[in-house]
Order: C-alpha cells, then sequence, then structure tokens
C-alpha cells in the first residue's frame, strides 16, 4: 500500500526519532549529573573563524602574496 518510498520515509522518521530520543536522555544525565564541557560556551576558536573569513575573502591571496615563499 505505501510502496518502497513510503517504507524508505517512515525508516528515516524512525531513525530520527530514535536518534532524537538517545540525545535528549544523554542530555539529562549529562545535566544530572552535572558534566559540562568546557568549550561549550565558545563554539568556534577565533583561529577557526579568523580561517572562516579568510577564506570568504577575495582578496586575502593577493595581499599576502609576497609571503608565499615563506
Amino acid at each position: 500500500m505505501l510502496g518502497f518510498f513510503g517504507k524508505l520515509f517512515f525508516g528515516f522518521l524512525a531513525a530520527v526519532l530514535v536518534l532524537a530520543i538517545v540525545g535528549f536522555f544523554l542530555k539529562r544525565r549529562d545535566a544530572k549529573t552535572g558534566r559540562v564541557s568546557p568549550d561549550e560556551d565558545e563554539v568556534l576558536s577565533q583561529k577557526t573563524v579568523d580561517n572562516v573569513n579568510d577564506l570568504a575573502d577575495c582578496f586575502n591571496r593577493a595581499r599576502y602574496q609576497d609571503q608565499d615563499s615563506k
């Protein structure tokens, strides 16, 4: 009645639901025990942010072209 794609879709939804339930229980367990990672307040380090900004900068290569051989 559902066909192949219907079964595939419900399988995908079941997998997402299981992962959400597992994540909920892990988060609840961590909150109960007081385990919090030290870097939780800072998602990305400043070095990572600078690297992403350099990738988005079209003129970055031209600006530092004289430093290529170093």
